[in-house]
């Protein structure tokens, strides 16, 4: 099977956190909330407290989606070598729909026109992938 053929698959650390650096992330958020939480309870002023919850909330959001989209994009290579190619292309779909810039899963989703037979959609989605520095 020629190499722009197959599902492409890449690791985890390659895209984002590792998932036990985010849980520890997003446990200082959670340790900032029960600060504030207690503070706001006695009637103190828990503004600066809140807002830096905030502050971490937001940073980690991101980090969150990208594993969502990873999440996505794994569910479509299993779906792909079921060959449940509908699915598949749903979970590759989905996964851009988070990360627009998921370079592998544009590949994927190539591979997956490609087995469809739509060569037009195929040749768009290995440019876009290709764009964004990957290739097999």
């Amino acid at each position: 099977m020629a190499r722009d053929s197959q599902i492409g698959k890449i690791g985890v650390e390659q895209k984002v956190l590792k998932i036990e650096e985010l849980s520890d992330r997003v446990k200082i958020a959670i340790d900032l909330y029960n600060v504030a939480q207690r503070r706001f309870e006695e009637g103190l002023d828990s503004i600066r407290e809140w807002t830096n919850i905030i502050k971490v909330l937001n940073v980690e959001i991101k980090n969150i989606e990208r594993f969502i989209a990873i999440a996505h994009h794994n569910m479509g290579v299993v779906q792909a070598q079921k060959n449940n190619l509908d699915e598949a292309r749903k979970q590759f779909l989905k996964a851009l729909e988070i990360d627009d810039e998921y370079a592998i899963a544009y590949f994927n989703l190539a591979v997956v026109y490609k087995k469809l037979g739509d060569m037009v959609k195929a040749k768009e989605y290995y440019s876009k992938a290709k764009a964004l520095g990957y290739e097999p």
